[in-house]
Protein backbone atom coordinates (compact mmCIF):
# COMPACT_ATOMS: atom_id res chain seq x y z
CA UNK A 1 0.00 0.00 0.00
CA UNK A 2 1.64 3.29 -0.83
CA UNK A 3 0.88 6.88 -0.20
CA UNK A 4 -2.28 6.05 1.71
CA UNK A 5 -4.00 8.58 3.46
CA UNK A 6 -5.50 7.47 7.32
CA UNK A 7 -6.12 9.28 10.17
CA UNK A 8 -5.18 9.30 13.92
CA UNK A 9 -7.26 10.22 16.51
CA UNK A 10 -6.54 13.30 19.41
CA UNK A 11 -6.76 13.78 22.11
CA UNK A 12 -8.86 12.67 24.97
CA UNK A 13 -11.52 10.20 24.54
CA UNK A 14 -11.97 7.13 22.75
CA UNK A 15 -13.51 7.83 18.84
CA UNK A 16 -15.29 5.50 16.49
CA UNK A 17 -13.64 5.24 13.48
CA UNK A 18 -14.54 7.85 10.87
CA UNK A 19 -14.11 7.74 7.12
CA UNK A 20 -10.78 9.57 5.96
CA UNK A 21 -12.09 12.04 3.28
CA UNK A 22 -13.12 11.94 0.00
CA UNK A 23 -9.64 10.73 -0.88
CA UNK A 24 -9.42 8.30 0.95
CA UNK A 25 -13.08 6.93 0.08
CA UNK A 26 -11.81 7.07 -3.57
CA UNK A 27 -9.14 5.04 -2.51
CA UNK A 28 -11.67 2.59 -0.54
CA UNK A 29 -9.42 2.71 2.53
CA UNK A 30 -10.75 1.07 5.74
CA UNK A 31 -11.80 3.20 8.70
CA UNK A 32 -8.97 5.77 10.59
CA UNK A 33 -7.17 4.22 13.31
CA UNK A 34 -8.91 4.50 16.92
CA UNK A 35 -7.46 4.51 20.50
CA UNK A 36 -5.59 7.46 20.11
CA UNK A 37 -5.63 9.75 23.37
CA UNK A 38 -4.35 12.89 24.13
CA UNK A 39 -4.56 14.24 27.59
CA UNK A 40 -5.25 18.06 27.29
CA UNK A 41 -2.89 19.99 29.65
CA UNK A 42 -5.23 22.72 30.81
CA UNK A 43 -8.45 21.35 32.22
CA UNK A 44 -10.23 24.43 31.99
CA UNK A 45 -10.25 24.24 28.31
CA UNK A 46 -13.06 22.07 26.64
CA UNK A 47 -11.69 18.53 25.54
CA UNK A 48 -11.85 18.65 21.86
CA UNK A 49 -12.25 15.30 19.92
CA UNK A 50 -9.34 15.85 17.12
CA UNK A 51 -8.38 13.60 13.88
CA UNK A 52 -4.92 14.01 12.09
CA UNK A 53 -4.51 12.63 8.96
CA UNK A 54 -1.38 10.41 7.97
CA UNK A 55 -0.05 8.65 5.29
CA UNK A 56 1.80 5.40 5.39
CA UNK A 57 4.17 3.47 2.82
CA UNK A 58 4.38 -0.30 3.88
CA UNK A 59 4.65 -3.54 1.92
CA UNK A 60 1.02 -5.58 2.37
CA UNK A 61 1.56 -8.05 4.44
CA UNK A 62 4.97 -7.07 5.29
CA UNK A 63 5.50 -6.80 8.91
CA UNK A 64 8.41 -4.13 8.74
CA UNK A 65 11.86 -4.48 10.65
CA UNK A 66 12.11 -1.14 10.50
CA UNK A 67 9.60 1.82 10.94
CA UNK A 68 10.56 5.42 9.94
CA UNK A 69 8.41 7.95 11.34
CA UNK A 70 8.37 11.35 9.51
CA UNK A 71 7.71 14.79 10.90
CA UNK A 72 7.35 17.10 8.37
CA UNK A 73 8.38 20.73 8.31
CA UNK A 74 7.31 24.35 8.42
CA UNK A 75 4.63 25.01 5.43
CA UNK A 76 5.05 21.11 4.61
CA UNK A 77 2.74 18.15 4.50
CA UNK A 78 3.20 14.19 5.32
CA UNK A 79 3.48 13.92 1.73
CA UNK A 80 6.71 15.19 2.09
CA UNK A 81 7.90 11.70 3.01
CA UNK A 82 6.40 10.41 -0.27
CA UNK A 83 9.94 10.23 -2.31
CA UNK A 84 11.75 8.43 0.43
CA UNK A 85 8.55 6.43 0.99
CA UNK A 86 8.81 4.74 -2.77
CA UNK A 87 11.62 4.57 -2.63
CA UNK A 88 11.93 2.01 0.31
CA UNK A 89 8.95 0.19 -0.78
CA UNK A 90 11.07 -0.62 -4.00
CA UNK A 91 14.35 -1.61 -2.55
CA UNK A 92 14.04 -2.08 1.28
CA UNK A 93 10.92 -3.39 1.70
CA UNK A 94 11.40 -4.45 5.48
CA UNK A 95 11.11 -0.54 6.36
CA UNK A 96 8.03 1.12 6.41
CA UNK A 97 7.54 5.09 6.66
CA UNK A 98 4.51 6.80 8.71
CA UNK A 99 4.04 10.44 8.29
CA UNK A 100 1.49 12.08 10.21
CA UNK A 101 0.54 16.04 9.47
CA UNK A 102 1.69 17.95 12.10
CA UNK A 103 -0.85 20.29 14.49
CA UNK A 104 -0.96 23.92 13.48
CA UNK A 105 0.58 23.30 10.03
CA UNK A 106 -1.46 23.26 6.71
CA UNK A 107 -3.28 20.15 6.90
CA UNK A 108 -4.45 20.73 10.25
CA UNK A 109 -8.47 19.65 10.23
CA UNK A 110 -9.19 22.62 12.60
CA UNK A 111 -8.05 25.58 9.79
CA UNK A 112 -7.99 28.29 11.56
CA UNK A 113 -5.32 27.20 14.20
CA UNK A 114 -3.27 26.65 10.69
CA UNK A 115 -0.41 28.70 10.97
CA UNK A 116 -0.58 28.85 14.77
CA UNK A 117 0.61 26.71 17.90
CA UNK A 118 -1.00 27.44 21.29
CA UNK A 119 1.29 25.14 23.30
CA UNK A 120 4.17 23.41 21.68
CA UNK A 121 4.11 20.68 24.01
CA UNK A 122 1.92 19.73 22.29
CA UNK A 123 3.29 18.91 19.73
CA UNK A 124 5.42 16.26 21.65
CA UNK A 125 2.38 14.56 22.70
CA UNK A 126 1.05 14.12 19.27
CA UNK A 127 4.77 12.66 18.37
CA UNK A 128 4.33 10.32 21.50
CA UNK A 129 0.88 8.93 21.00
CA UNK A 130 1.11 8.33 17.75
CA UNK A 131 4.51 6.22 18.28
CA UNK A 132 2.15 4.38 20.49
CA UNK A 133 -0.03 3.78 17.96
CA UNK A 134 2.60 2.48 15.44
CA UNK A 135 4.44 0.03 17.95
CA UNK A 136 0.80 -1.56 18.39
CA UNK A 137 1.18 -2.40 14.75
CA UNK A 138 4.38 -3.12 14.70
CA UNK A 139 5.64 -4.35 18.29
CA UNK A 140 9.06 -5.85 16.63
CA UNK A 141 10.27 -3.16 14.77
CA UNK A 142 12.97 -0.76 15.13
CA UNK A 143 11.34 3.07 15.57
CA UNK A 144 13.07 5.78 13.63
CA UNK A 145 12.17 8.99 14.60
CA UNK A 146 12.95 11.35 11.09
CA UNK A 147 12.30 14.94 11.50
CA UNK A 148 12.53 17.05 8.65
CA UNK A 149 13.56 21.10 8.98
CA UNK A 150 10.78 21.77 11.56
CA UNK A 151 10.28 18.31 12.26
CA UNK A 152 13.50 17.95 13.49
CA UNK A 153 13.28 20.44 16.46
CA UNK A 154 10.38 18.55 17.28
CA UNK A 155 11.99 15.29 17.15
CA UNK A 156 15.03 16.61 18.94
CA UNK A 157 12.98 18.62 21.81
CA UNK A 158 10.44 15.26 22.54
CA UNK A 159 13.51 13.26 22.53
CA UNK A 160 15.22 15.18 25.08
CA UNK A 161 12.64 15.60 27.05
CA UNK A 162 11.91 12.19 27.16
CA UNK A 163 15.48 11.34 28.17
CA UNK A 164 15.09 14.33 30.60
CA UNK A 165 12.04 12.72 32.63
CA UNK A 166 14.07 9.62 33.28
CA UNK A 167 12.90 7.18 30.72
CA UNK A 168 14.65 5.20 28.06
CA UNK A 169 15.24 6.45 24.46
CA UNK A 170 11.87 7.34 23.15
CA UNK A 171 13.18 5.58 19.93
CA UNK A 172 15.71 3.55 18.22
CA UNK A 173 17.46 5.99 16.03
CA UNK A 174 17.54 9.17 14.99
CA UNK A 175 17.59 11.19 11.31
CA UNK A 176 17.09 15.00 11.25
CA UNK A 177 17.10 16.53 7.56
CA UNK A 178 18.09 20.00 7.31
CA UNK A 179 17.64 21.14 11.15
CA UNK A 180 17.78 24.78 12.02
CA UNK A 181 20.29 24.31 14.63
CA UNK A 182 21.55 27.98 15.17
CA UNK A 183 19.57 31.48 14.89
CA UNK A 184 21.52 32.97 11.54
CA UNK A 185 24.04 35.37 12.77
CA UNK A 186 23.11 37.58 10.53
CA UNK A 187 19.57 37.48 12.06
CA UNK A 188 19.11 40.95 14.00
CA UNK A 189 19.29 40.35 17.61
CA UNK A 190 16.76 43.17 17.40
CA UNK A 191 14.10 42.34 15.58
CA UNK A 192 14.06 38.81 17.52
CA UNK A 193 13.38 40.66 20.59
CA UNK A 194 10.65 42.34 18.89
CA UNK A 195 9.11 39.69 17.68
CA UNK A 196 9.09 38.30 21.62
CA UNK A 197 7.30 41.58 23.05
CA UNK A 198 4.76 41.82 20.33
CA UNK A 199 4.10 38.22 20.80
CA UNK A 200 3.10 38.77 24.38
CA UNK A 201 0.89 41.68 22.88
CA UNK A 202 -1.02 40.28 20.49
CA UNK A 203 0.43 36.16 20.68
CA UNK A 204 -1.70 35.46 17.24
CA UNK A 205 -1.00 38.11 14.87
CA UNK A 206 0.57 36.55 11.81
CA UNK A 207 3.44 37.37 9.02
CA UNK A 208 5.10 36.03 6.45
CA UNK A 209 8.16 34.26 7.03
CA UNK A 210 9.91 36.99 4.14
CA UNK A 211 9.37 39.64 6.54
CA UNK A 212 11.46 38.12 9.13
CA UNK A 213 13.93 37.39 6.19
CA UNK A 214 14.21 41.13 5.64
CA UNK A 215 12.55 40.42 2.12
CA UNK A 216 14.83 37.88 1.19
CA UNK A 217 13.80 34.98 -1.55
CA UNK A 218 13.78 32.15 0.89
CA UNK A 219 15.58 29.36 -1.91
CA UNK A 220 14.48 25.29 -0.73
CA UNK A 221 15.32 23.93 -4.11
CA UNK A 222 17.49 24.85 -6.92
CA UNK A 223 14.34 25.71 -8.63
CA UNK A 224 11.57 26.65 -5.99
CA UNK A 225 11.80 29.41 -3.68
CA UNK A 226 9.37 29.63 -0.56
CA UNK A 227 7.40 32.42 -1.52
CA UNK A 228 6.44 30.06 -4.64
CA UNK A 229 5.09 27.17 -2.79
CA UNK A 230 1.75 29.01 -2.53
CA UNK A 231 1.76 28.31 -6.00
CA UNK A 232 1.77 24.99 -5.83
CA UNK A 233 1.11 23.24 -2.39
CA UNK A 234 -2.97 23.58 -1.50
CA UNK A 235 -1.33 23.73 2.26
CA UNK A 236 0.90 26.10 2.19
CA UNK A 237 0.60 29.14 4.77
CA UNK A 238 1.24 32.31 3.73
CA UNK A 239 0.99 34.07 7.22
CA UNK A 240 2.32 32.16 10.89
CA UNK A 241 1.49 33.50 14.31
CA UNK A 242 4.04 35.52 16.14
CA UNK A 243 3.57 33.34 19.08
CA UNK A 244 4.50 30.37 16.69
CA UNK A 245 7.48 31.97 15.30
CA UNK A 246 8.49 32.77 18.81
CA UNK A 247 8.43 29.40 19.79
CA UNK A 248 10.87 28.20 17.06
CA UNK A 249 13.08 30.70 17.96
CA UNK A 250 12.85 28.78 21.62
CA UNK A 251 13.05 25.05 20.08
CA UNK A 252 16.21 26.44 17.71
CA UNK A 253 17.96 27.81 21.30
CA UNK A 254 17.49 24.45 22.56
CA UNK A 255 18.99 22.25 19.87
CA UNK A 256 22.89 22.04 21.38
CA UNK A 257 21.34 20.92 24.61
CA UNK A 258 19.37 18.30 22.10
CA UNK A 259 22.21 17.03 20.50
CA UNK A 260 24.31 16.32 23.82
CA UNK A 261 20.96 14.19 25.00
CA UNK A 262 21.14 11.87 22.09
CA UNK A 263 22.12 8.33 23.31
CA UNK A 264 21.04 6.38 19.61
CA UNK A 265 22.19 6.85 16.21
CA UNK A 266 21.62 9.77 15.03
CA UNK A 267 22.06 11.02 11.24
CA UNK A 268 22.39 14.50 10.03
CA UNK A 269 21.75 15.57 6.43
CA UNK A 270 22.50 19.13 5.45
CA UNK A 271 22.89 21.15 1.97
CA UNK A 272 25.88 23.72 1.56
CA UNK A 273 23.43 26.02 0.47
CA UNK A 274 20.69 25.68 3.03
CA UNK A 275 18.92 29.24 3.63
CA UNK A 276 18.03 28.51 7.47
CA UNK A 277 21.37 26.73 8.76
CA UNK A 278 25.59 27.31 7.87
CA UNK A 279 27.70 24.18 7.65
CA UNK A 280 29.73 25.57 10.35
CA UNK A 281 26.73 25.58 12.55
CA UNK A 282 25.39 22.11 11.23
CA UNK A 283 29.26 20.82 11.96
CA UNK A 284 29.18 22.14 15.83
CA UNK A 285 25.44 20.47 15.99
CA UNK A 286 27.21 17.41 15.07
CA UNK A 287 30.01 17.64 17.24
CA UNK A 288 27.87 17.61 20.34
CA UNK A 289 26.28 14.55 19.71
CA UNK A 290 28.19 11.58 21.59
CA UNK A 291 30.46 9.28 19.00
CA UNK A 292 29.43 6.44 21.43
CA UNK A 293 25.56 6.68 20.37
CA UNK A 294 27.06 6.19 16.63
CA UNK A 295 26.30 9.21 14.89
CA UNK A 296 26.66 10.47 11.03
CA UNK A 297 26.69 13.39 9.05
CA UNK A 298 25.48 13.25 5.19
CA UNK A 299 26.59 16.72 3.32
CA UNK A 300 25.66 17.95 -0.43
CA UNK A 301 27.65 20.66 -1.09
CA UNK A 302 25.28 22.46 -3.82
CA UNK A 303 21.64 21.17 -2.31
CA UNK A 304 19.53 23.50 -0.18
CA UNK A 305 16.82 23.60 2.07
CA UNK A 306 14.19 20.65 0.98
CA UNK A 307 16.82 17.85 0.26
CA UNK A 308 14.27 15.27 -0.64
CA UNK A 309 13.31 17.36 -3.13
CA UNK A 310 16.21 18.77 -4.83
CA UNK A 311 18.60 17.97 -7.10
CA UNK A 312 20.53 15.36 -5.34
CA UNK A 313 17.11 13.97 -3.73
CA UNK A 314 18.34 10.11 -4.89
CA UNK A 315 21.34 10.21 -3.46
CA UNK A 316 19.85 11.21 -0.26
CA UNK A 317 17.35 8.98 -0.26
CA UNK A 318 20.12 6.18 -1.06
CA UNK A 319 22.46 7.55 1.66
CA UNK A 320 19.57 7.30 4.11
CA UNK A 321 18.25 3.95 2.78
CA UNK A 322 22.16 2.36 3.58
CA UNK A 323 21.98 4.25 6.95
CA UNK A 324 18.73 2.47 7.98
CA UNK A 325 19.89 -1.14 6.38
CA UNK A 326 23.08 -0.19 8.65
CA UNK A 327 21.41 0.09 11.48
CA UNK A 328 22.06 -2.50 14.46
CA UNK A 329 19.64 -4.58 15.87
CA UNK A 330 17.00 -3.50 17.62
CA UNK A 331 16.88 -2.70 21.14
CA UNK A 332 14.22 -2.43 23.94
CA UNK A 333 13.39 1.53 23.82
CA UNK A 334 10.74 3.02 26.29
CA UNK A 335 7.85 4.32 25.43
CA UNK A 336 7.66 7.60 23.93
CA UNK A 337 6.02 10.41 26.36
Amino acid sequence: MTGVSQCFTNPAVRLAARACGAVAVALALSQCATDYTLVTKRPEEAVRNETFGYRKWLRPGQQPETVVIGIHGFCGAAIDYENLGKRLLKEQPETAVYAYEVRGQGKDPLKERRGDIDDPQLWFSDLGRFSEMVRAKHPRARIVWFGESMGALIVSTAYRQAVAAGGDPPCDALVLSSPVVKIRDDFPAWKKELVRQVSHVAPTARVPLEALAGGQQVQMTHDTLHAEQAETNAWHIDKHTLRLLVTLGDLIDGMPDCARSFAVPTLVLHGGKDFFSSPDDVKEFYGSIAKEAGRGLRYYPDSYHLLMYDEQKEKVIGDVEKWLDDLPERRTCGRAR
